[in-house]
């Protein structure tokens, strides 16, 4: 099934905008990031620092990367590989019953617990990331192709942020339901 380059081209853009974002937070506050992984209690304490540094560095490679044409196949499989990573971590602890922990997706800002949301909208990134190996039309992009890309990524990173504003904000809308019910 052949995908509209248009669409393969905005997802590739939109997972760079979202993995730039996260590294840029991670990268702010490398302490604060490393703290995080630290509570997943997941590595042993040497590992630690050099984890968290490892996930906003590879993100900030994967961002560049995804924006670059001849590298998108490999950025893919890493963007993959590096959710697949995160997501089972955050798998882990829910099933450990640690919800709790901040799940420092967006940086030690975020202040967004663990949940099988998170988890499912891991899996929504992973189809964004898959969208681009289903091209094939060979169809040349025009130049309202790339304002369409282009509102489609601000468009999708709106979405994306409001999501995990909702995420973050569950577990207190869901304390407030249940002080006044």
């Amino acid at each position: 099934m052949a995908l509209d380059p248009v669409l393969a081209l905005a997802a590739s853009l939109l997972m760079a905008v979202i993995f730039a974002a996260g590294a840029v937070e991670k990268l702010r506050q490398p302490w604060m990031f490393a703290a995080i992984v630290q509570a997943y209690g997941l590595l042993p304490a040497a590992l630690v620092t050099p984890a968290a540094w490892s996930v906003a560095l590879a993100e900030a490679a994967l961002a560049l990367a995804l924006c670059l044409p001849g590298a998108h196949p490999w950025a893919s499989w890493g963007g993959l590989l590096l959710l697949a990573v995160v997501t089972a971590a955050v798998v882990v602890n829910l099933l450990r019953g640690r919800v709790g922990i901040d799940c420092g997706c967006g940086g030690a800002s975020a202040d967004q617990e663990l949940s099988w949301s998170l988890v499912w909208r891991n899996l929504g990134l992973v189809g964004l990331l898959g969208l681009p190996f289903m091209t094939g039309s060979g169809r040349v992009l025009g130049a309202a192709d790339y304002l369409t890309v282009a509102f489609a990524v601000v468009a999708g990173f709106g979405l994306y942020a409001g999501a995990n504003q909702l995420l973050a904000n569950a577990p207190r809308l869901h304390d407030l339901v249940e002080g006044h019910a």
